[in-house]
C-alpha cells in the first residue's frame, strides 16, 4: 500500500487555506495511508477532516527534530507533500531526509509546484535528485466538516454580524483601527443587528473598547475556540475582520465575509464563495467605515 505524508505546521490562516489541498491529496491517493505532520494546535481540526490515517505532532521546538525525521524515514513514504514550504522544511528537512530515507521517494513542493524524485546511490550515500514540474491545482474547501458543540453558540442573537478585530500582535499594520470597529458596531446596533465579537486575551483591549462604545455588542471573549469560528460565521448575517486566521475560516464557511487589508497583505486575501476583500492602496486606515458599510448593508435586514 502506498504511503503519503503531508507536512503543514501553520500558522492558522495558512493551515485553513491548505485544507483544500489536503482534500485534493486524498483524492489523488484514495487507497494510500495518508499521514500528517503538523503542530499540536491543528490536530483536532485535522481529525475532523476525516482523511488522515495518522497524525504526528511537530511543534518545531528544536532546531532539527531528528527523532521525528528518523520516524519519517522508517515509515518509508512513497510521496511527501511539503505544504509548509518554509526554509525549515525545504532546506533542513529535505536535506536530512535525503540521507535518512531508504529507496526512492518523491518530495513535492506545494508552492513551487515541483516534484523531486530522490533515489539512493548506495546504502549509505546521499540521494540523487531529479526535479520536474508537477501539475497541482489546489481548491479551497468550505470547512463544512467543522462543527461546534459549544453551548455559547445557542445564546447568540437571532440577527448578528461577526466582528473579528484582532490579528497577530507582531503585525499591527494588519489591524483596522479600533475606533472604526466601534463606529461600525454602533451603526449595526442602530439597524437592530447585534455586533458579536470573538477573541482571546490578545484581543481583550479591542473587544473591551467596542463593547464600551456599543452596549448592544455581544462579547464572546475567551468563550470560543478556533473550531467554533466556521459555525458562528455560518449563522451570522456577515463577518467583518482583519487579515487573520479566523477571517479566512469565516470566508471559507460560506458566509459573506468582508476582509480588510493594507497594501502589504493583499496576497493573503480571503477565498470563499462570498468573500469581499477591501485592499488599501497604502495603510489600512484608508479603508473607511463608509467603505465597509457600503459592502455590508446589502446583507442587513
Amino acid at each position: 500500500m502506498q504511503k503519503v505524508l503531508v507536512i503543514k505546521h501553520g500558522a492558522l490562516g495558512d493551515f485553513v487555506l491548505e485544507t483544500g489541498a489536503m482534500f485534493d491529496i486524498r483524492r489523488r491517493h484514495p487507497q494510500a495511508q495518508l499521514h500528517l505532520l503538523t503542530a499540536s494546535a491543528f490536530v483536532k481540526m485535522a481529525k475532523m477532516m476525516g482523511i488522515f490515517d495518522d497524525i504526528t505532532v511537530d511543534n518545531r521546538d528544536s532546531h532539527l527534530p531528528l527523532g521525528i525525521l528518523r520516524g519519517i524515514a522508517r515509515n518509508g513514504y512513497d510521496v511527501i507533500y511539503d505544504l509548509q514550504c518554509s526554509n525549515r522544511t525545504r532546506k533542513r528537512y529535505f536535506a536530512i531526509l535525503r540521507w535518512l530515507c531508504r529507496g526512492t521517494y518523491q518530495w513535492i513542493d506545494g508552492r513551487k509546484k515541483t516534484c523531486a524524485t530522490i533515489a539512493k546511490r548506495h546504502a549509505l550515500g546521499c540521494g540523487c535528485v531529479r526535479v520536474e514540474p508537477v501539475e497541482l491545482e489546489w481548491t479551497p474547501t468550505d470547512l463544512s466538516f467543522m462543527r461546534s458543540e459549544n453551548p455559547e453558540l445557542e445564546r447568540l442573537p437571532e440577527k448578528y454580524v461577526l466582528l473579528i478585530c484582532g490579528c497577530s500582535p507582531t503585525h499591527p499594520y494588519k489591524r483596522w483601527p479600533v475606533p472604526f470597529f466601534c463606529e461600525l458596531a454602533q451603526r449595526l446596533a442602530a439597524r437592530g443587528v447585534a455586533p458579536v465579537l470573538i477573541g482571546t486575551n490578545a484581543e481583550a483591549a479591542e473587544i473591551g473598547a467596542v463593547t464600551a462604545a456599543c452596549p448592544a455588542a455581544v462579547s464572546l471573549l475567551n468563550k470560543t475556540a478556533l473550531l467554533d469560528v466556521p459555525e458562528i460565521a455560518r449563522r451570522a448575517l456577515a463577518t467583518v475582520g482583519n487579515d487573520t486566521g479566523p477571517s479566512h475560516m469565516a470566508a471559507m464557511s460560506g458566509g459573506p465575509t468582508i476582509a480588510i487589508y493594507d497594501n502589504r497583505t493583499r496576497n493573503s486575501a480571503t477565498r470563499g464563495p462570498k468573500s469581499i476583500n477591501l485592499v488599501s492602496d497604502s495603510t489600512i486606515d484608508q479603508i473607511t467605515v463608509d467603505m465597509v458599510w457600503e459592502r455590508l448593508r446589502e446583507y442587513l435586514p
